[in-house]
């Protein structure tokens, strides 16, 4: 048994495919397959459901995953010692506004935290994913936050961290129960973001028939907030825009039945020079969402 298997298995229960997962750690999809094989066989139990799609682990895969990432985390906190002790350099990040949640400016204060001397840089850039993309590939950013599903072209790997939820939202005075009769009960207020005619908001509502009354446009999930707390209509926004505070003064309700869902990811180039950085960055987000903590700053020499 080696940690390039032990890899392979944890990355195919995470992305739920063994085509994603050869994208994630670079192999070929057939030795992903022969590594899952060769650990059957090692410990003589099934360790994947292949009837199912995506692709589930059993019990004993379950355990063996859990174990795999203790391993692991072990391991990359040894090898960061040894090779990066000192790591410097800059971090050039693209990113939509919608992309930089609590989680993630906890993972990147974690990074700097890690690594006082790396510099990290964000950029709006054109502020929608698939022209960020576009400056991922020509290299005049390292790697770019962004919402899917996308179209990526070739040369760029997906690093997905989270399915976020979409909510209708409107003041409490609204009785609407589903979010069809609350988005029929009141005025609508859209997101546009510049540079794109059709969002995956208006595809999903354009799919499932609903004609609504837009009286204002918003580039931005925060303007809607504000405009629905003044009851000037109703939105519809992202989960993480939603503190526990907000589901309680607002009339939530998902969005999509079963509720829709955006898929946050990282965008990188296969050849990035920083592709470490990236991956310890999408490692860092991972973690943080699924077990939340405090990051502490980095102590200050007596020159810095």
């Amino acid at each position: 048994m080696n940690i390039n298997k032990l890899k392979s298995l944890m990355y195919v229960a995470e992305l739920g495919s063994v085509s994603a997962a050869s994208n994630a750690i670079h192999r070929t999809q057939a030795a992903v397959s022969q590594h899952l094989k060769d650990l059957e066989e090692e410990l003589g139990l099934p360790l994947v459901d292949r009837t199912r799609r995506p692709v589930s682990l059993t019990r004993e895969g379950e355990e063996l995953v859990a174990v795999t990432r203790q391993m692991l985390r072990q391991w990359n906190e040894y090898t960061d010692r040894k090779r990066n002790a000192d790591l410097g350099g800059e971090l050039v990040l693209g990113h939509v506004r919608s992309a930089v949640t609590g989680v993630v400016a906890s993972s990147l204060a974690f990074l700097r935290a890690k690594h006082p001397r790396l510099k990290i840089r964000l950029v709006v850039g054109r502020g929608v994913s698939k022209y960020l993309a576009l400056d991922v590939v020509s290299r005049k950013i390292d790697a770019s936050f962004g919402v899917g599903p996308l179209h990526l072209p070739e040369e760029l790997l997906w690093r997905p961290y989270c399915q976020e939820r979409l909510y209708v939202i409107a003041s409490k005075q609204y009785r609407g129960k589903t979010d069809e009769e609350l988005l029929k009960l009141g005025n609508f207020l859209r997101h546009k973001p510049p540079q794109i005619e059709e969002t995956i908001i208006d595809h999903e509502l354009k799919r499932r028939g609903f004609k609504v009354d837009t009286i204002m446009e918003f580039d931005s999930y925060d303007a809607i907030l504000l405009m629905v707390e003044h009851d000037a209509g109703v939105g519809i926004v992202p989960e993480s825009y939603l503190t526990p505070k907000k589901l309680q003064e607002l009339h939530c309700v998902p969005f999509g039945n079963p509720p829709f869902t955006r898929e946050m990811g990282l965008m990188v180039r296969h050849d990035c020079p920083n592709l470490y950085l990236v991956n310890l960055l999408w490692e860092a987000i991972k973690d943080f969402s699924s077990h939340p903590r405090t990051v502490r700053p980095a102590a200050r020499s007596a020159n810095g």
